[in-house]
């Protein structure tokens, strides 16, 4: 029986945008500036309507918007709400200011032939884009009077440059990316989150410096996506280096300098300026920077300098990529070896021979193992991460750790960050021992999974036959094992979340996993991090090459075991 669709009344958005305000006076009312408070009274003393039209507005596409194409039935004639708005200040009419930056914004609501039609008579640039029509207009004599003229018969407002309510609701997201349709798509279902009560939600920045770096530095990486778009890598270095952004002074943000500069970086290796690319990753003294540099430097044949960024690179490595990076840049700057630790451990893999359609390796081999005996089942990340979001779901989600601020995370605000598994190191390691209670961490898994089915959890993938294939996992895989794996998972949650070998097989007496590539597929540096860490610990796992009958061969140099078609209890182990 289908369900009838679930509907939102009229005035939805008005709730939402309240609960914004709500959050950030709650959360943050001690690091506003009194112009934001007032801003905020402001807003709440207009009358509904006028703070209904200000609500739809300030999350519209903007700044500026033609009045004659504003409508909106739950709030009625808007003549009304519009003269308020106008008059209070929070609107400004596109007729009053006419200076170039301004009416720049204001042609934009008007499309390129209807910007044509009102020039009927001038001679305009023929068949030329919206983009050159433009340019031909801010240099055009008659500019002012034609403004005039067609903002008059054609109203447009905008609002105000100096209007806090984009900083205001970066506040209550921490993030520039989130708005209010978000609380749209929770209303309706299509995502359910974790419940955290509002007293239980603390603030993301703890005073007014943090808040504006992180705010400045959101503006700064959303402009550069815009400007990548449309300009060289060269003019964009200009614009980057006219920000004077100082990466040492920071004390929000950070992260998106380092991503913007190496972004950024990469793209003027594209184009040749390698030079620059240098300068510019000089400015971010962490990964991938500093590999960026060293690849450089090794290129141009700086010896001296790519060491030094190597040595740095080892002896205070950023994260296990970068200490397994500088192993293999040293390696080539010393020419001690030509091929990464990656491909020579691929080279010791195992040839295994199937005939499969292009695109069906993994299904042609794990039908290949079922044909053998085996049960088996696609594992890669989604198994381990749902395996370890069930057995952690409480603390990952407890909110008392303070790392949630927002009523709409997906997930605790340091997921991706070292500390989320420092802070909770206590509850999760108690968590861990459970596992030498099979039955016990089970029992506990199948509770949560019972209890918060179908909640959005950046770990769990929901599906019917989850719970079964972990109770095979938990119980065939040894009990250090497999508390290690989840361990080196929640140490580094944003980098070791991917990965994971291919597949899980299993028997009533024994497991394996194995990790799949084709004939021309290269392990990546992830890969080959958890293959080695599992067989460390002692988990049963394997890499095969596999290759069509009739292609299987040994290259030069390559020290892969025996082709062979089958496996046997011996090879699984």
């Amino acid at each position: 029986m289908s369900t009838a669709p679930t509907l939102l009344p009229p005035d939805y958005y008005l709730d939402h945008f309240h609960q914004v305000i709500d959050g950030v006076t709650s959360r943050y009312g001690f690091l506003l500036i009194d112009g934001e408070r007032d801003h905020l009274r402001h807003v709440m003393g207009l009358s509904l309507p006028a703070r209904m039209l200000y609500a739809r507005l300030v999350n519209r596409r903007g700044p500026c918007f033609r009045v004659g194409r504003l409508a909106y039935p739950e709030i009625g004639a808007l003549d009304r709400p519009l003269a308020e708005l106008l008059g209070a200040g929070l609107l400004v009419a596109c007729v009053e200011d006419l200076a170039p930056g301004p009416t720049a914004e204001a042609l934009n609501c008007f499309t390129h032939a209807e910007l044509r039609v009102s020039l009927r008579g001038q001679a305009l640039p023929r068949l030329a884009r919206k983009e050159i029509l433009l340019a031909w207009l801010h240099e055009w004599d008659g500019r002012p009077a034609w403004l005039l003229q067609l903002l008059t018969g054609q109203p447009v407002v905008r609002l105000p440059t100096g209007d806090p309510w984009h900083f205001l609701r970066f506040l209550f997201f921490a993030d520039l990316r989130d708005n209010l349709s978000d609380f749209v798509t929770q209303a309706l279902g299509h995502v359910v989150l974790e419940q955290v009560t509002p007293e239980h939600l603390r603030a993301h920045f703890q005073n007014r410096q943090e808040a504006d770096d992180a705010y400045r530095m959101a503006m700064l990486y959303a402009a550069f996506r815009r400007l990548r778009d449309t300009q060289s890598a060269s003019e964009t270095l200009g614009w980057w280096h006219h920000q004077s952004v100082e990466r040492g002074v920071l004390t929000a943000g950070v992260a998106l300098f380092d991503r913007l500069v190496d972004r950024l970086g990469r793209r003027l290796e594209r184009e040749g300026a390698t030079d620059d690319a240098l300068a510019l990753y000089a400015t971010s003294p962490v990964a991938p920077a500093r590999e960026r540099q060293a690849r450089l430097l090794i290129k141009r044949g700086d010896r001296v300098a790519a060491r030094a960024i190597i040595d740095a690179m080892q002896a205070a490595p950023c994260h296990a990529e970068e200490d397994y990076t500088g192993r293999q840049l040293l390696m080539r700057l010393e020419k001690t070896s030509r091929r990464s630790e990656a491909r020579s451990y691929q080279g010791t893999s195992r040839c295994v021979v199937i005939d499969y359609p292009e695109g069906g390796v993994e299904a042609a081999v794990l039908a290949h193992y079922r044909s053998e005996g085996w049960h088996g089942t696609h594992s890669e990340n989604w198994l381990w991460k749902s395996g370890f979001g069930l057995l952690l779901w409480d603390i990952i989600y407890d909110p008392s750790v303070g790392t949630f601020h927002s009523p709409l995370q997906f997930a605790p605000g340091d997921l991706h960050e070292p500390l989320f598994y420092e802070r909770r190191k206590a509850a999760i390691e108690d968590r861990l021992l459970r596992l030498a209670e099979p039955r016990a961490a089970l029992a506990l898994m199948e509770r949560h999974y019972q209890a918060k089915h179908g909640i959005a959890n950046p770990f769990v993938y929901w599906h019917d036959e989850l719970l079964s294939v972990l109770e095979i996992m938990v119980h065939r895989l040894p009990t250090e094992g497999l508390a290690a794996a989840l361990r080196h998972l929640a140490q580094d949650v944003g980098r070791r979340s991917r990965g994971l070998p291919d597949l899980f097989l299993w028997t009533d007496q024994t497991y394996r996993f194995i990790e799949i590539k084709s004939a021309n597929d290269q392990l990546s540096a992830h890969q080959y991090q958890w293959l080695q860490f599992l067989e460390q610990t002692g988990i049963h796992v394997s890499l095969e090459r596999i290759e069509r009958p009739g292609f299987a061969r040994t290259r030069k140099g390559d020290k892969s075991r025996p082709t062979h078609t089958g496996t046997d209890e011996a090879r699984s182990a």
